[in-house]
């Protein structure tokens, strides 16, 4: 295996990517709810060959996929599932079959990429090591704060904690193995450089550097317009956003909600939608469902006035990117790995989670503190600048270069704005 430079940009051997996310073919098309294979699709620019294994379902889509539009990366079918507990239900089935389909396909990669959380991953990994290939490692969010079952209560809420805790268990020792780990936020980085040296906080955003709109100001008008874009899933907390609305408008403030994103939790929705017919809300909220990143969604994003960020647990979520690069002053909240790319009062304001109140008193700030707003919106510009796809995709396939090679990323593991370079040694292990 080999690692070389084309120009000053690494060159990665030929990398195999485990996704989770379930995909769906259609008449010779792939779909999927899920964007992650964008920023990937970027990164295989870096790469010699760079193929996602995923679940595949074929014949059949779901209303709320969206055309997969890759350019660079390829996609092979694994057995079929939409989340854990279908993972689970299907895996003594199709167990034998997957490590046989496995073996075959992980001998034509050198590298093989697992983005966990995710109930394969550690099984995967297995067979990698088994193969003497080497593995890398992407923690895309915490799996203990982002289940749906945090903070709920009875028996299968129980277990589903214990699944979390015991997906939790198997990203370490896959970390502990791994040639690199890269996590989504801060927040992950004490518990997995514990178990690996070469750990990293890294980024996947969806913007380009030619998607950037710029605008000098918002809230200009005679209505506010709030955005949040997030699926419906209880961990996102979008009963505090409707509150604060809610709130907002009685002190006077002409304030509407426009949410983008599918129902991951259709019950949740349901109580959500009861939370705003209870408030008398139905004018002023919108849900749009779910919407197509491209033309439909930045239109959104350009009505708006201000981004909200309500979650209980994140990693590095893609649409505070998204907000900024159109000119929108970002309230989020500090947990995961939001505090390493919102920095209080400098390009957004940080909250606590579960705080409607303090959703109100931010929104409220931003109206009325105009030279702010826009100072909070020039530094959001620049921040977008080091935290687009190209930059991030390039960011980390160095990283990974570096450390497929045997070289340090110390000196580049918390800040995920620095490009580190190749080294000396650009070539690795022959």
């Amino acid at each position: 295996m080999k690692v070389t430079e084309q120009g000053a940009d690494p060159l990665l051997p030929r990398c195999l990517m485990v996704l989770d996310e379930p995909f769906y073919e259609q008449n010779g098309r792939l779909y999927s709810p899920w964007i992650w294979w964008r920023f990937g699709d970027v990164v295989a620019q870096y790469t010699e060959k760079y193929t996602a294994f995923v679940p595949l379902a074929r014949g059949r889509r779901v209303e709320y996929a969206q055309p997969v539009e890759a350019e660079r990366m390829d996609f092979v079918q694994r057995f079929f599932y939409r989340n854990t507990e279908e993972y689970y239900r299907r895996l003594p089935a199709n167990r034998g079959a997957l490590i046989h389909s496995a073996r075959k396909l992980l001998a034509d990669y050198d590298v093989v990429i697992l983005r966990m959380p995710s109930p394969i991953g550690y099984l995967l990994a297995q067979v990698a090591w088994q193969l003497g290939k080497p593995t890398i490692l992407f923690v895309a969010g915490n799996v203990i704060t982002q289940t749906r079952y945090a903070n709920a209560r009875g028996l299968w809420a129980w277990f589903a904690r214990r699944i979390a805790r015991h997906l939790r268990a198997n990203e370490l020792r896959v970390a502990a193995r791994s040639a690199l780990v890269a996590v989504w936020g801060e927040e992950l980085l004490p518990a997995f450089s514990k178990m690996a040296e070469q750990t990293v906080v890294a980024a996947a955003p969806n913007m380009r550097a030619n998607d950037i709109q710029y605008r000098d100001d918002t809230c200009t008008g005679e209505v506010i317009r709030i955005v949040r874009i997030a699926k419906v899933t209880p961990s996102k907390a979008i009963e505090h956003i409707i509150q604060a609305v809610a709130r907002l408008r009685r002190s006077g403030r002409n304030v509407h909600l426009d949410h983008a994103g599918f129902a991951d939790d259709p019950s949740y929705q349901a109580r959500l939608n009861a939370l705003v017919s209870e408030l008398k809300l139905e004018p002023y909220v919108r849900f749009h469902g779910s919407i197509q990143f491209g033309p439909a969604l930045f239109d959104l994003y350009r009505s708006a006035d201000i981004h909200v960020v309500s979650s209980l647990g994140e990693g590095l979520p893609r649409c505070i990117v998204e907000g900024r690069a159109f000119g929108l002053p970002t309230v989020a909240t500090r947990v995961g790995g939001i505090p390493a790319v919102v920095h209080h009062e400098e390009d957004g304001l940080l909250i606590e989670p579960g705080s409607t109140q303090e959703i109100v008193r931010a929104v409220e700030r931003l109206v009325e503190e105009g030279e702010f707003r826009r100072r909070i919106i020039r530094a959001g510009y620049r921040s977008v600048e080091t935290h687009t796809a190209d930059f991030q995709a390039r960011r980390l396939a160095t990283l990974m270069a570096r450390a497929l090679c045997g070289q340090s990323v110390a000196q580049w593991a918390t800040d995920p704005s620095l490009m580190p370079d190749m080294g000396q040694n650009a070539r690795g292990p022959g």
